[in-house]
């Protein structure tokens, strides 16, 4: 019966988070500051990294920090994670991201902890105010009498012998009826529509275009081409889709996504429908 106690307590000691106001789960953590109206702390960290452990740890021991912020971590290269990360404009683990109760964001940086709520022990007193300096008066100087011209013996003008003027001859238009009339027929342009049935590689999901783009130009360069981005609005904003082609079948994008997998390259497989 003993072991058996030993054994529970060691458990939920295993278990459970040694600190204060820790929630595992980011939607729980959000949900948390909302309830008890207290500033976030997201800290973005990935495995096998010594420099985000340290950076935690300093977080852990500083006790003001513990009590002041709801704290949660969230794996920079997990796919939910990259995308928050993304999303607040960071690119490296470890990052730090605070957030106020209404979700707005507050403060963000990389590297290693730091309380923005601890405060100089002597803080640099306010400089006074210089008192206004009389303006310095103006002296506007009494413009001098312009000089009185001196005359000189005028030279008598000759006039220049008088050409005769020819007519210029209108130059000769270059341009044929034949262009003229391609000249102005506008341009037809054709707008792609994307197929609403069928499956879609999603290579990536981003809060910014340009890291968007990065992933086209990585996929063209392995050979994946036809990659497009897709726009999508989510409670006013804007995040960009990386997707394939269409596919008719499961079985098609499947295969596709095993070429992917081998090149290193994560990607989920989507109904048209769904995006």
């Amino acid at each position: 019966m003993n072991l058996y106690l030993l054994s529970i307590l060691f458990l939920l000691d295993a278990t459970g988070s040694k600190t204060p106001n820790f929630y595992p789960s980011y939607i729980a953590a959000r949900e948390a500051s909302k309830n008890y109206e207290k500033d976030l702390l997201i800290f973005f960290s990935k495995s096998s990294c010594a420099e985000c452990d340290v950076a935690w740890n300093s977080f852990e021991k500083d006790q003001l920090a513990t009590k002041i912020f709801i704290s949660t971590l969230v794996d920079a290269y997990d796919f939910d994670g990259a995308v928050i990360l993304d999303k607040y404009g960071l690119n490296s683990a470890p990052s730090w991201v605070i957030l106020d109760s209404k979700g707005a964001l507050k403060e963000k940086w990389a590297g290693d902890w730091k309380n923005p709520h601890v405060r100089p022990a002597n803080p640099v007193a306010a400089e006074e105010p210089k008192p206004e300096s009389k303006p310095i008066p103006v002296f506007k100087a009494t413009p001098a009498a312009p000089p009185t011209p001196i005359k000189v013996a005028e030279t008598p003008k000759v006039s220049p012998p008088v050409k005769a003027i020819v007519a210029e001859k209108p130059v000769a238009e270059t341009v044929t009826p034949m262009e003229k009339s391609i000249a102005l027929t506008p341009v037809a342009t054709t707008k792609t529509e994307m197929p609403a049935t069928g499956f879609v590689l999603q290579a990536g999901y981003f809060g910014s275009e340009a890291n968007a783009q990065k992933l086209v130009t990585d996929l063209s360069g392995k050979g994946f081409e036809m990659y497009k981005i897709k726009t999508t609005v989510q409670n006013g904003t804007t995040f960009y889709r990386v997707i394939s082609p269409a596919f008719d079948s499961e079985n098609e994008a499947n295969k596709v996504l095993q070429a992917l997998s081998g090149s290193g390259i994560k990607a989920t497989i989507k109904k048209m429908s769904e995006i």
